[in-house]
């Protein structure tokens, strides 16, 4: 019974180096941001989120494209509570943005966890040029990456900002997929805090 139960905990250890090119995905945790209250009070804001990821039909998903782009979409709109914002569909990532009110662009290019550099595979690049570093082989590796648009079009003066952000956090497979799913949330974590706190830099300028 012992050699059994030692046998299946190995095979779910060794399990995402059999799977080759599998990735992971998991619906974030619900993360607590300080809402900036007063700031862009009354200011009209379209947002779009566009999934740009390229995931391979081997992939584990657990949290669909509309759900991961929901859950951003809401994020903001709550750390910016004073903000008019108006959360446009996926969809309309590729339209001018208009005149007379600002227009926050997100894609998605990564969020998601693999087996060594595997993890590489799924990472889309819609309007973004990212810089990963070194990739640790037979290691989890988890990633998350948003390229962001700003058009602040609320007068002649047009501004333009745009803004790569890149995660990533890896770790051994000491704890299997629980391991992937921790390290995931973490780069979710610290990509969303880099997103405000460049949404904050741009605004107050």
């Amino acid at each position: 019974m012992k050699k059994l139960s030692l046998l299946l905990f190995l095979t779910f250890l060794i399990s995402p180096l059999t799977f080759g090119q599998k990735m992971y995905v998991w619906c974030p945790k619900e993360q607590m941001v300080p809402q900036r209250k007063g700031f862009l009070a009354n200011q009209k804001i379209d947002l779009v989120v566009f999934d740009a990821r390229t995931l391979t039909p081997k992939s584990k998903i657990e949290c669909e494209s509309k759900e991961i782009t929901n859950n951003i979409a809401q994020l903001i709109k709550q750390t910016y509570p004073s903000a008019l914002i108006n959360i446009l569909p996926s969809e309309n990532y590729y339209q001018n943005p208009k005149d007379g009110i600002i227009t926050i662009k997100v894609s998605i290019s990564a969020y998601h966890a693999a087996f060594g550099a595997n993890v590489k595979v799924g990472i889309g690049s819609i309007g973004g040029d990212f810089s990963w570093g070194v990739i640790p082989e037979g290691k989890w590796n988890a990633v998350t990456g948003y390229n962001i648009k700003i058009y602040d079009y609320r007068s002649e003066n047009k501004k333009k900002g745009n803004h790569n952000i890149g995660k990533l956090a890896s770790r051994p497979n000491t704890g299997g997929y629980r391991t992937a799913k921790n390290i995931l949330n973490i780069t979710y974590l610290e990509a969303n805090q880099e997103l405000f706190s460049y949404i904050d830099n741009f605004f107050m300028e």
